[in-house]
């Protein structure tokens, strides 16, 4: 992860399909959980399914099903963007692609809105609310102070 370059507030953002957890370190660490509506891809049981729809325009249930959560999985991104400041620095943490997406429209958003903050992505996975914490202090360059005997 990088260290914070500017003076300010450092946002932190841990994000799979099921929720996003929004951490923010200005002089203290702040949370904020969002839960996801975007439900899991299911796999498919190797039958084969002929659809009468699929001829009539309708598309597949599975066709129906995907571009529901696709349309799920985006309003998720846009209510996760729209907690995330839009002066702090960012990185966002999690697996596989929702973080790449979530990455890409915060510096899209940026460029549109002339933004000059830093936005970074790294591969995570789960972390606890303490390890993100952590985690954004130490992107924030505020070491936690520790305590032991003095020799």
């Amino acid at each position: 992860m990088h260290a914070r370059i500017a003076d300010g507030a450092t946002t932190l953002v841990w994000i799979d399909t099921e929720e996003a957890i929004i951490v923010r370190w200005a002089d203290r660490a702040t949370v904020e959980r969002i839960r996801s509506d975007v439900e899991g891809r299911h796999r498919s049981t190797g039958h084969v399914r002929f659809d009468t729809t699929a001829s009539h325009g309708g598309g597949s249930e599975a066709d129906i099903a995907e571009r529901a959560r696709r349309e799920h999985l985006r309003a998720f991104l846009e209510e996760v963007a729209a907690h995330v400041p839009e002066n702090d620095d960012v990185t966002v943490v999690g697996p596989g692609l929702i973080r790449e997406r979530l990455e890409h429209s915060l510096r899209t958003d940026d460029r549109r809105h002339g933004r000059p903050r830093h936005v970074h992505s790294a591969p995570a996975d789960r972390l606890t609310e303490q390890e993100l914490v952590a985690h954004v202090r130490a992107l924030a360059g505020d070491a936690p102070i520790r305590r032991g005997l003095a020799t």
